[in-house]
């Protein structure tokens, strides 16, 4: 019998969780109003379900590439905070950490990865946030009406903020993993 959850590995959950999520998000908003806006384009995306998904897909992808890009961005202005922090041990870290080959997959590089995983995540969210609650602005000259942006915007501002906190956080504690991984590590036979 195939194992169902096999499809939610890292290799298949990690673009969609740095990907396509945050490319959903990002471009929503936009997508209503482009509705919204053009019947024409409404009528044509009703007719043809499987090029429209197609072509959706891919601007779901394009979006989130340029999403994580950000993100990515965002990721190194927090590795100069932490080196003004702990007055650039976290790059000397890095740095090391980068070219250190293991022997042995040690049970913090699986943490690590997932804080990775994480951190993308987080940012690649609060980004697409950002990007949705602009086309809200273009949803609410549209006709939505001013108690729904409102509300929606709002919505934005939180998952735009949390986010961003939550990667900071995140970002400290897989600096310390990083650390951690650099000193002995003992091997359990």
């Amino acid at each position: 019998m195939p194992n169902f959850f096999s499809a939610f590995t890292n290799d298949a959950f990690r673009p969609l969780a740095t990907l396509l999520i945050p490319g959903v998000i990002g471009i929503s908003t936009w997508f209503v109003a482009l509705m919204w806006q053009f019947p024409k384009l409404h009528d044509l995306v009703t007719q043809n379900h499987t090029e429209s998904g197609f072509v959706l897909f891919l601007v779901t992808v394009f979006a989130g590439i340029v999403l994580e890009d950000i993100g990515a961005r965002w990721e190194f202005q927090l590795d100069a905070w932490a080196d003004e922090r702990t007055k650039n041990e976290h790059g000397k870290n890095w740095v090391r950490y980068l070219q250190t080959a293991f022997k042995s997959d040690p049970v913090g590089r699986r943490y690590a990865r997932t804080l990775v995983l994480r951190l993308k995540f987080e940012l690649g969210t609060a980004f697409a946030m950002v990007c949705a609650a602009l086309g809200l602005i273009w949803l609410a000259t549209l006709g939505l009406g001013f108690w729904a942006t409102s509300l929606l915007e709002l919505l934005c501002f939180v998952f735009t903020v949390w986010p961003l906190k939550e990667a900071k956080d995140t970002h400290k504690v897989l600096s310390k993993t990083r650390a951690i991984l650099l000193g002995d590590i003992r091997v359990v036979e």
